[in-house]
């Protein structure tokens, strides 16, 4: 923006997603507004209590002035639930706990990132899944309709199996509609309310005793909250990408600062990040991350380009991604400094009817700018079909 008289830009929440743009030009903001920042001599501010990993490690290296609250807010009391003895997706310790809030009159947040009446939709007798047509990916089954969040379509339930013909397709899984039928069970008395995109609803009225939410609650301010449960705190902790503990940290931690108590379900209650996040400390997850991106070679202590490549045929997409990493290899191979993984299928194989491959450059230093000049060049000369996208926030 040509604003005249530029003097501070602040970016709050620097750690949002929707600061990078998934479209070309794939520029991030916050770098954005620190070149721009360097080019106009005016101050940068960027706010967050989950900074970005890459962030707040720059921030430690004196490249950032950190400015943390002279006064330690209360930190909510949690507690980590060993779901491995557990029988039941709401545990024995949260039944209690919910009986209690409700007789309290306090208010109570469930905390459950998977949208609909179960994972998918499948034959009980034969084991057919519903997939979405345009992206491979299993329908998420509503009321009356399978919808596709990847591609954001909607496909008609079918009365029958096309596969073995029997009628005996059914929900697996547990989603939030399927979670708040658990609830009517157990507390029949109780108003319950779902917050997720679609809903038309209204956290700040006082109609309601429990909530069920995915992330997408926390575009919300909500009245005083008595207990946050996060239901299934490992659920997002398996995907195949260095940013996913950081991701779902952050959700979580914003989530468990909203409650008075918190409650954490999980399969994991050794694990680092469970009790960085039942302690609430930042830090304390911040340098086991740390540590594991370092001996990884992932951010901040390289940085990653990648190359995608699409077609609606998958033999053409594969072909053009080997002859890429090929020429990569043949070029640079011999580069100590660059890494290249793949070629490889990404983990969401399919969007929107193109098969998508992609190929990951790790480059580990930028002290050899002839290098990173080279490799500029020859991106650029690659092909308008290739996305190229430097410092990608996912890599899926």
């Amino acid at each position: 923006s040509p604003l005249p008289n530029l003097g501070l830009i602040i970016i709050d929440q620097e750690e949002n997603e929707t600061y990078k743009n998934d479209r070309n030009p794939r520029f991030h903001t916050v770098k954005v507004a620190e070149i721009l920042c360097k080019l106009t001599a005016v101050n940068l501010v960027i706010g967050s209590i989950t900074p970005r990993v890459e962030t707040y490690y720059q921030a430690l290296k004196n490249n950032y002035i950190l400015k943390k609250p002279f006064s330690k807010m209360a930190k909510p009391l949690n507690t980590i639930v060993n779901m491995n003895s557990e029988r039941q997706i709401l545990s024995l310790p949260l039944q209690k706990e919910i009986d209690q809030q409700l007789s309290q009159k306090q208010k109570i947040l469930l905390v459950f990132n998977r949208k609909g009446e179960g994972q998918n939709l499948s034959c009980s007798d034969c084991k057919w899944i519903y997939l979405c047509s345009q992206c491979s990916l299993p329908l998420i089954p509503q009321s009356q309709e399978a919808v596709c969040f990847h591609c954001e379509k909607s496909f008609k339930i079918p009365e029958k199996c096309p596969q073995c013909r029997n009628a005996h397709l059914k929900p697996f899984g547990l989603g939030t509609k399927r979670l708040e039928k658990f609830i009517h069970d157990f507390w029949p008395q109780a108003k319950t309310l779902r917050i997720e995109q679609g809903q038309k609803i209204n956290p700040h009225s006082n109609s309601w005793d429990i909530a069920i939410t995915t992330s997408y609650g926390l575009k919300f301010n909500f009245p005083s909250i008595g207990l946050v449960a996060i239901i299934d705190a490992d659920q997002g902790l398996n995907f195949p990408d260095f940013r996913t503990a950081e991701k779902n940290f952050q959700i979580f931690f914003k989530f468990l600062k909203i409650g008075e108590r918190g409650i954490i379900q999980t399969h994991l209650p050794e694990s680092h990040f469970i009790s960085a996040l039942s302690q609430m400390n930042y830090e304390k997850f911040f340098l086991e991350e740390l540590s594991v991106r370092q001996k990884y070679s992932f951010p901040p202590f390289s940085q990653l380009i990648r190359l995608l490549i699409k077609n609606t045929d998958q033999a053409v997409a594969e072909k053009e991604s080997q002859s890429i990493f090929s020429s990569l290899n043949k070029r640079y191979g011999r580069e100590k400094l660059l890494e290249f993984l793949g070629p490889s299928p990404t983990f969401f194989k399919k969007q929107r009817g193109k098969f998508i491959w992609q190929i990951i450059i790790k480059i580990k230093s930028h002290q050899n700018q002839k290098l990173s000049d080279e490799l500029k060049k020859y991106l650029q000369e690659i092909g308008r079909d290739i996305i190229i996208d430097v410092d990608p926030v996912s890599l899926l």
